[in-house]
């Protein structure tokens, strides 16, 4: 068998493997893999005509001219659709998939169109001898130029790609220089069995070389095995990154359909950290076989997403939620799990005009805990849009203000009803744009710090705030006994946290003993050893600690008998039932909290005072501390020296 003949079934073999490969995955329909389809095809009508040409070359004493010249313009036009078909890959492929406008387009098709017109105008000289054969003349050699045209603005395409690009591509081609060196390595494949078929007129290489390029570009970039997730046994996350770049690109309307699974970390712990993916790909592989051309993405850690063309499709779908059961089967063969889930609907470009817009909305549904009833559908609106907006903006002021230590510090003063004036105040930390947003509630922009991860440099930023306050004032001198300091969760278990706030401390040149650091009664029953140990520590030095807000969290009693506290703070939540229609059990719990609380000898802190008749009630049962907008509310600095003169001076005129 002739060599070449070899050659050409070896490259038709290699073409079947990828293309039954390439059929029998999931794939993603980007205008990139369509490009690569159309390559594939015209490298296998390539090599049909290869071999044509090379039938009918060897055996012209017996095949009409016409049929000759024939199969070498199939073979020759086939190879430059080839070549710039490749081309137009490496312009979607560079280009997130954009859409190319008619006069670009046909601007790059002119080298194309001019070979074209040479394969079937232009002079072709056929070499046949007793080594094998070949063709030459003006029409091979136009063809090689418009080959050489493709490769150099393929080359020039791929190293004027700037750094835009490179941001833009970044779920696409993670890394755009090796990309970028990929295709050069393919290119130099190609090239270099291009300069072995130059030399060696008579072995025809051509098919093996275009083979071994779609084989290249196939595992190196359209490999369906990148985009599949094998746990749930869907597309990936990247494959959404990459879908949601082409279906903002087509500027037509679609829908992004969610199923969240929720209550993860309970299915977790009672039945095993893989559970959660194993019902999610039991979910998916249920509304594959109603919706078998829909393609379904593990989008999120506990989120499954379909991208829906059109509204008929989508309403068809939510119709068919109603019938959707996902229970879970489990290790036991007679019994299933049924989950807890939700489904969000997101319309863009409607409630989401880029794809950094929609994954915000996702991110912002997936942490709204309203959004949470089991099998209900939520359809994303101009209200859940303001408040995504609403966060979004409020995360960036937070974030300046990290960067600036734009935080204020506001003081509310502390009632001592022995010593009848101001004797503490709790720190309270505030955050305000004067150009946006306005006053933003500190129940908003905590959470959402300690979520972000800031809540530590937040704290730090609070206390030397203080610091810096309580020296230049010398508060002691006013009678402020000590200041309350808030210590958030994190911080409270954090291992640097003695050093960072004792090097502020000292910075200042103000005791520990001046300050009592507040912790949440939450954070005091999860903190564990390590908030033992931060407390220890910082009794060393001279601070104190008060547990805050207790009533609102666990209220574990025996949790108060192994940390340790020389305050309690009772929370407004079990003091204003007291004074409602119906205090009787409510001043039964209040009144049975401060006996315990007393008896442990430990002082209280009542906040949320905000009438007369609280404030003598509580001091009647034994409550010396008082705190709330009876006596004062949270005020500025200056005021709140303000304040604590005038009290001073009230109580001298007592006295």
């Amino acid at each position: 068998m002739d060599i070449s003949i070899k050659f050409q079934i070896l490259a038709i073999g290699i073409l079947i493997v990828i293309m039954v490969d390439f059929l029998c995955s999931k794939k993603l329909p980007l205008i990139s893999t369509k490009t690569f389809t159309l390559f594939w095809a015209a490298s296998f009508f390539n090599l049909l005509a290869d071999i044509g040409s090379y039938y009918t070359i060897t055996h012209m004493d017996s095949v009409p001219e016409w049929l000759n010249r024939l199969m070498h313009q199939l073979f020759l036009g086939s190879l430059n659709a080839m070549v710039f078909l490749l081309f137009m890959y490496v312009w979607f492929l560079c280009g997130a998939q954009k859409r190319i406008s008619k006069p670009v387009l046909f601007g790059c098709t002119i080298p194309f169109i001019i070979a074209i017109g040479f394969a079937i105008f232009g002079k072709i000289d056929y070499i046949v001898d007793d080594r094998g054969a070949y063709s030459s003349g003006p029409m091979v050699t136009v063809f090689y130029i418009s080959v050489a045209v493709y490769i150099v603005a393929i080359i020039v395409l791929l190293c004027t790609r700037n750094k835009r690009y490179n941001l833009e591509n970044s779920e696409i081609l993670p890394d755009f220089k090796h990309a970028r060196v990929s295709i050069l390595v393919g290119l130099c494949i190609w090239a270099a069995i291009a300069l072995v078929q130059f030399f060696t007129t008579y072995w025809l290489l051509s098919a093996m070389g275009n083979a071994l390029m779609v084989l290249y570009v196939y595992m190196r970039f359209e490999n369906p095995r990148e985009y599949m997730d094998s746990e749930t046994d869907t597309l990936n996350r990247r494959a959404f990154h990459i879908m949601m770049r082409e279906m903002f690109a087509r500027n037509k309307t679609f829908y992004i359909f969610n199923l969240t699974l929720d209550e993860v970390e309970s299915i977790q712990k009672a039945m095993g950290y893989d559970m959660p993916k194993e019902i999610l790909r039991q979910a998916a592989a249920k509304i594959s076989r109603d919706f078998p051309h829909i393609r379904i993405y593990h989008s999120r850690s506990c989120t499954m997403t379909m991208l829906v063309y059109d509204r008929e499709t989508l309403d068809k779908i939510i119709a068919c939620t109603e019938s959707w059961d996902f229970r879970c089967d489990t290790a036991s063969a007679d019994s299933a799990f049924s989950p807890y889930y939700h489904f969000n609907i997101i319309e863009c470009p409607k409630y989401a005009q880029t794809a950094d817009e929609a994954y915000e909305t996702l991110d912002y549904c997936l942490n709204d805990r309203t959004m949470s009833e089991n099998g209900k559908i939520y359809f994303v609106s101009d209200e859940l849009v303001e408040k995504r907006n609403y966060r979004k903006a409020v995360l960036a002021i937070l974030t300046e203000a990290v960067r600036t230590k734009a935080f204020n510090v506001v003081y509310q003063p502390i009632y001592s009803a022995k010593k009848r004036r101001f004797a503490s105040a709790e720190a309270l930390v505030r955050l305000q744009d004067t150009t946006t947003v306005g006053f933003i509630s500190p129940e908003y922009f905590i959470p959402l710090a300690e979520e972000q991860g800031l809540i530590s440099e937040i704290g730090n930023i609070v206390f030397e705030k203080v610091c810096e306050f309580a020296a230049r004032e010398k508060l002691w001198q006013l009678g402020i006994d000590y200041v309350e300091v808030n210590l958030s969760g994190v911080q409270s278990v954090d291992i640097g946290i003695v050093a960072q706030l004792s090097k502020i401390m000292t910075k200042y040149g103000v005791h520990p003993g001046f300050f009592n650091l507040e912790i949440t009664e939450t954070a005091s029953i999860d903190g564990g050893d390590m908030l033992q140990y931060n407390m220890e520590q910082f009794r060393k030095l001279g601070c104190h600690f008060s547990m805050d807000d207790f009533g609102t969290g666990y209220s574990n009693l025996s949790q108060m008998a192994k940390v340790h506290f020389e305050l309690i703070k009772l929370d407004k939540s079990l003091i204003w039932p007291c004074f409602g229609d119906d205090p009787t059990e409510p001043r039964i719990i209040l009144n049975s909290c401060i006996d315990m609380i007393l008896q442990l000898g430990v002082n209280i802190v009542a906040e949320g005072v905000e009438t007369a008749e609280q404030a003598e009630m509580l001091i009647n049962k034994g409550v010396v501390y008082l705190q709330g907008y009876y006596f004062c509310r949270p005020v500025p600095e200056a005021d709140f020296i303000k304040a604590v003169k005038e009290k001073l001076a009230q109580q001298n005129v007592n006295a």
